[in-house]
């Protein structure tokens, strides 16, 4: 079994990428791995970050491309020296001993070359298999979907100006060894399918914050434009529901910490920039941790109606939209109320991948999520011997907290290579 000094990180979210950066940037040979066709993570769906406001595809420079901030596409990963970007990888299994892990990985088929592509947007003319995740993706190529295959493939592939789809593209298999294994897996938002109160997957206007937040962002679903699902028409009023399965002894009893923030975000958004679309929140507690108190603030400001109570029924209205029955319990009442949006607050949850690495690694978990090696030591961000979370694989976590483990795990590696 070889000796290598290489560091793998799991996950190309803003974690891993804040961790993969500044290893890199060290001198340090990184490979980091992401399952989907591009960095970013939740990121890349979730429209402005809190608690500044801004846009989400911001990430730090590197020493290679230096400056404050840029995009996910600015950021030159694919160009820096110490770093090996692997996009469409999933890991196959972990062995070998810390200091010295054995990880197989396993690349999807490159269906289109990302050193090729220029993103003209021609296939896109021509067929659905050929997808753009983003304007901000890294790397920058379109993606093809075999599922979706349609006879406009062939002719895509044919105008393709720089000869960049391979359509018999074949995956690959690859045996890495690595000195020290960081789990940046993040979170994945519950689909409340399984909650028939609030009819998700039934109702087409009824969605995640997850997917208003697509529909929010210019370069989403919808453009911006805050349409009802089910018919095209413009929202004129939305309805918010918080801890949907969080808080809940039936799906996941914690609470999932910032569903309150970017809703409330949310909030404000659409009360303040979507021309008068009323907003209502139901909650049982509005837990706006720290600074983030502003947004509840604002958001009463801004004439957001906060209702304290439960959902007790919901069912289509005549004429488009959604009638919603809510138990008030402050005022020990139930209203009727007509919503055009019915948008859940739902749990926070760890990713399905990440139960295989803790299992091949031996870790502890808290919740589904990674747990640290000795919770008493204060240091969260050691899970094993060699082996290092950050950001939400640690359990529900923002953006700043993500970046300062990210960075904690970094210089964790660094000094023990002193």
């Amino acid at each position: 079994m070889g000796v290598s000094n290489k560091v793998l990180i799991i996950g190309g979210g803003v974690a891993g990428l804040t961790a993969a950066i500044e290893l890199a940037d060290a001198g340090i040979e990184t490979i980091l791995v992401e399952r989907g066709h591009s960095v970013g993570g939740n990121a890349l769906d979730l429209y402005k970050a809190f608690p500044t406001d801004d846009c989400f595809y911001c990430f730090e420079g590197s020493r290679s491309r230096p400056g404050i901030r840029k995009c996910f596409y600015r950021s030159a990963l694919l160009d820096h020296p110490n770093l090996d970007l692997r996009t469409n990888t999933t890991i196959e299994s972990i062995a070998g001993e810390p200091g010295r892990f054995e990880v197989k990985l396993s690349t999807g088929p490159q269906y289109v070359d990302p050193t090729k592509c220029i993103m003209c947007g021609l296939c896109l003319e021509h067929s659905k298999a050929f997808v753009m995740q983003s304007p901000q993706c890294q790397p920058q190529a379109v993606v093809y979907v075999p599922e979706m295959a349609d006879d406009g493939v062939s002719q895509a592939v044919e105008r393709c100006p720089t000869r960049a789809i391979n359509l018999d593209a074949q995956p690959e298999e690859d045996t890495v060894t690595v000195s020290d294994i960081v789990i940046a897996t993040g979170y994945h938002e519950m689909k409340p399918v399984d909650m028939d109160e609030y009819h998700y997957g039934e109702y087409p206007d009824v969605v995640t914050q997850l997917e208003l937040a697509k529909m929010l962002d210019p370069n989403g679903t919808t453009g911006g434009r805050l349409v009802r699902p089910s018919d095209g028409a413009p929202v004129q009023d939305v309805m918010m529901v918080q801890c949907v399965g969080s808080r809940d002894e039936r799906y996941y009893p914690y609470c999932s910490k910032i569903c309150c923030v970017y809703a409330l975000k949310h909030a404000n958004i659409v009360a303040n920039e979507r021309n008068g679309v009323r907003v209502t929140v139901v909650y049982m507690d509005i837990r706006t941790y720290d600074r983030h108190e502003k947004y509840y603030r604002d958001a009463r400001r801004s004439g957001v109606n906060f209702v304290r109570g439960r959902v007790h029924n919901v069912a289509p209205a005549e004429g488009g939209g959604l009638e919603v029955v809510v138990y008030d319990s402050l005022l020990d009442r139930y209203f009727k109320f007509h919503t055009d949006l019915f948008v859940l607050s739902s749990a926070l949850e760890p990713v399905q991948e990440a139960g295989s690495i803790v299992e091949w690694l031996g870790l502890r978990t808290e919740e589904g999520f990674v747990a640290p090696l000795d919770p008493s030591s204060g240091e969260r961000v050691i899970v094993g011997e060699h082996v290092y979370a950050c950001g939400a694989a640690l359990g529900p976590a923002e953006v700043p907290e993500s970046v300062t483990q990210a960075r904690a795990v970094a210089l964790k590696i660094l000094q023990s290579r002193m």
